[in-house]
């Protein structure tokens, strides 16, 4: 009995997770990191579909890139649409939860309200956008010129087009709305109690309690934020396509003409290994900030 006791034991608590768990893992293997080291080994060749891998070049690739003013602007570009989206739209969702947990009636409708944006598909939200900015008979144009202001061409405009893409996500909203409420509400009553019955309420009660509480679930949000705006590619390409005059170009859009328009499979390969370098240890220093504020 001890016997089949300790068979089960090991079946249950040692072989059964990585029976379960070898599956995924392998899918996460091929899928993710096989392409990764594929790119890596791509990027040193002059890559030729046809007879793969083509005439190995080493690093010829890199500099090469790294000599063309259109790759460092691309960069620029990441580096500004990822200040506007952090200065214009990160924190809308923290504030939009703050006050939603405040309620006492209809909290549920306004939840759900939140929500529903996320689920409007990218390309239609875009559509909708452009004709906002549209130069003839957008509505921002409108708006502007019932101040006093002049028509502006918006998305055709270098200095703006920016901007006009970052600005649909001050609305807010969407599902980091709904994991910041659920982070609030999963603060201890007892610490809330313990707050108001020490004068703690309001504004001070949000500052010194709230945000301290819900740090890790912000930290979170904002790795992934940081890592998406280096990556964008989907937005800036519906509205401007990258335009005009490459003022919109991230790496996201410099990596896909490289691979779809110019055929260049080893510089594309070259340009995403360095994308990733550069996500990876800006992840790496958030989260050796994160740490050294803890201890």
């Amino acid at each position: 009995m001890k016997k089949d006791s300790q068979r089960g034991y090991f079946w249950r608590q040692k072989l059964a997770p990585w029976l379960i768990l070898l599956l995924p893992i392998c899918f996460t293997l091929w899928l993710k990191y096989y392409p990764i080291l594929k790119a890596a080994y791509i990027s040193f060749f002059d890559y030729d579909p046809i007879s793969q891998p083509g005439r190995f070049v080493g690093l010829e690739n890199y500099l090469t890139m790294f000599r063309t003013e259109y790759y460092w602007e691309s960069w620029t570009n990441s580096f500004v649409f990822l200040f506007l989206q952090m200065v214009m739209t990160f924190f809308i969702p923290i504030i939009q939860a703050l006050f939603l947990n405040e309620l006492r009636r209809m909290k549920s409708v306004i939840s759900t309200m939140y929500l529903l944006p996320a689920l409007i598909p990218t390309t239609i939200n875009v559509i909708v956008w452009r004709w906002v900015w549209h130069p003839d008979y957008g509505v921002a144009n409108q708006i502007v010129q019932f101040f006093g202001g002049q028509a502006q061409t918006w998305l055709s405009d270098p200095s703006l087009v920016k901007f006009c893409i970052i600005f649909p996500g001050v609305i807010g909203g969407g599902i980091n709305v709904l994991l910041y409420l659920s982070a609030i509400q999963n603060v201890s009553p007892d610490i809330m109690e313990s707050a108001s019955l020490d004068g703690c309420t309001g504004w001070k009660r949000i500052w010194h309690i709230t945000l301290p509480n819900i740090r890790y679930i912000i930290f979170i949000q904002m790795i992934i934020s940081v890592s998406t705006a280096m990556q964008m590619l989907d937005a800036p390409y519906m509205f401007a396509a990258g335009g005009p005059s490459g003022a919109s170009t991230t790496q996201g859009i410099y990596i896909y003409n490289s691979f779809n328009k110019d055929f260049n499979y080893g510089r594309g390969s070259a340009a995403s290994v360095i994308l990733m370098i550069v996500v990876m240890l800006m992840t790496m220093i958030q989260m050796h900030f994160e740490n050294a504020e803890k201890e």
